[in-house]
């Protein structure tokens, strides 16, 4: 058997299944057990009892009394505080929940190396992970996600290294021209998940003084994906039956149990041209036929929405087009989406690219690129890393400052939307009273394409962050002192800040505390 100290993995985490893959040679391999036939739905289910994950937690969820101990769609819930489920004396938050989602798919992954593919790992062995994350997605989101992964510990005590966050619309393009050893291509991923909606114009070179692949330009609604068309379907569902028993009150279960069925009911629509329903809920029956086209009908803002995100991107390019429009993710298999999109870009090629596993392989691609530059230990020099793809931010980012001569407080653009990545960028600011020592920056995110160095309302963005910089007391720090600020913003897209004093010219970012919102 083959000894490998390290597995590179990319990991597909979805708001409805993940997936996750590995790179032999030129072969994606498949880390998902055969049990659960082609992903892990992203499901996690506790009672107080016991712990359940993937097709198991999923038939909790049919059971009516098991329902409500499973956390379903966790990716759409980054933002919610505090605890989303209790199980006996053990709480959970959205963090932890992703821990032992992810936790879930990384141990599989090493049984399934071990046992499919007669991978013997070595005592200390580690996994280094690149995992996809929406376009859509915050800074604070795509930290979180990293930080869940991060946490996760392997049998032997190692900690998983996360190599990168990559966008899942340029990973699914990685597989399409590693698949394909495509060259000199513009393709335009279209990208319809269960919860999220990407799109990335990304480029392949053969020249080979430029990087191979360089994404263009992309966008994305977070908001949007498989689980609006499933809610569509329900509150449609829901309306039937309420005709026939309006009074009977629906409890959050029961509206669970919708949902359910109007996802089979989109399943079935995207194989047939009628479907045939039939809900029971305490002994009521309702039936009846929903076609494709009212399916369609009902559904096409939601469509529309996706589409006009296309759009706006193509419009920033009015040079050139596209070779092709390749859609990706598990949702675009709906005819609905492959016929709305050949309709709005009829002189691009649409094609279909593996749906369900295009988004993972291409980000186990991207794991092995990596692996071939070790992680720095801190104790060499870190070597240099050759450059296989161009990123760029999907967002822009400012710290907002009180200017006197408008009286107002505007947010002072550093790294605009759409740079190539890594990115740095300062200003700086000045205290305004004597001995201040602590100075308070507060950092924004912002879908903005304004310019560098552009001042713009604070209504144009959201807070993100917050840093506090605190000053030595052990001199005087006179009014209009100087500071230095810095924004990076990583390949990964995370943020970090530096601050120096710009009198004595002493790094203080040691002594800079960041809150993130």
């Amino acid at each position: 058997m083959e000894l490998k100290k390290t597995l590179s993995i990319g990991i597909d985490f979805g708001t409805t299944f993940s997936f996750c893959s590995y790179l032999e040679g030129d072969e994606i391999r498949s880390l998902i057990p055969v049990t659960e036939t082609y992903a892990i739905p992203s499901l996690f289910f506790d009672d107080g009892k016991q712990k359940a994950y993937g097709r198991i937690a999923a038939r909790k969820l049919e059971n009516s009394r098991t329902a409500s101990k499973v956390v379903t769609s966790v990716k759409r819930r980054l933002n919610e505080k505090g605890v989303i489920l209790e199980a006996g004396e053990r709480k959970y938050t959205v963090k932890d929940v992703i821990t032992e989602i992810i936790q879930h798919l990384v141990l599989d992954a090493v049984r399934v190396a071990k046992e499919n593919y007669q991978i013997d790992f070595a005592d200390d062995f580690r996994i280094e992970a690149v995992c996809t994350v929406p376009v859509g997605f915050s800074e604070p989101q795509k930290n979180l996600i990293q930080e869940a992964i991060s946490a996760i510990v392997l049998p032997n005590g190692n900690h998983v290294v996360v190599r990168t966050m990559f966008p899942e619309p340029v990973a699914a393009a990685v597989e399409y021209f590693g698949a394909r050893n495509k060259k000199n291509e513009d393709i335009l991923v279209f990208d319809l998940g269960g919860g999220t909606f990407d799109a990335a114009w990304v480029r392949s070179n053969d020249d080979e003084t430029k990087v191979p692949y360089e994404v263009v330009d992309q966008e994305g609604d977070p908001e949007l994906g498989g689980d609006d068309w499933d809610e569509a379907v329900a509150k449609w569902l829901i309306e039937q039956y309420q005709n026939e028993y309006p009074d009977d009150k629906l409890t959050p279960q029961n509206q669970a149990y919708f949902r359910r069925e109007a996802r089979s009911i989109k399943e079935e629509l995207s194989e047939t041209d009628v479907c045939y329903w039939s809900v029971e809920l305490r002994g009521n029956v309702v039936e009846g036929e929903l076609t494709r086209e009212q399916f369609e009908e009902m559904t096409r803002p939601l469509i529309d929405r996706a589409v006009k995100k296309m759009e706006a991107l193509v419009s920033r390019h009015k040079d050139k087009d596209p070779d092709h429009i390749i859609l990706t993710g598990g949702s675009s298999i709906m005819p609905q989406v492959l016929r709305t999109i050949a309709d709005h870009f009829p002189t691009v090629d649409v094609r279909s690219v593996n749906p369900a596993h295009a988004i993972a392989n291409g980000a186990a691609r991207y794991a092995d690129w990596l692996r071939q530059t070790p992680v720095s230990d801190g104790k060499e020099g870190k070597k240099e890393e050759k450059k296989h793809i161009k990123l760029i931010s999907s967002h822009a980012y400012g710290i907002r400052y009180f200017y006197d001569a408008i009286g107002e407080f505007r947010i002072c653009i550093l790294i605009p939307r759409g740079v190539q990545l890594p990115y740095s960028a300062e200003t700086f600011s000045f205290t305004r009273r004597l001995n201040q020592y602590e100075s308070v920056f507060t950092v924004y995110e912002l879908d903005t394409y304004a310019d560098k160095d552009e001042l713009v309302p604070e209504s144009e963005g959201h807070e993100i962050m917050s840093i506090a910089l605190t000053r030595a007391k052990d001199h005087e720090i006179p009014v209009h002192t100087e500071t230095i600020e810095t924004l990076t913003l990583s390949e990964a897209e995370l943020l970090s800040m530096k601050a120096v004093d710009h009198i004595n010219g002493v790094s203080v970012e040691d002594t800079v505390s960041i809150k993130r919102k």
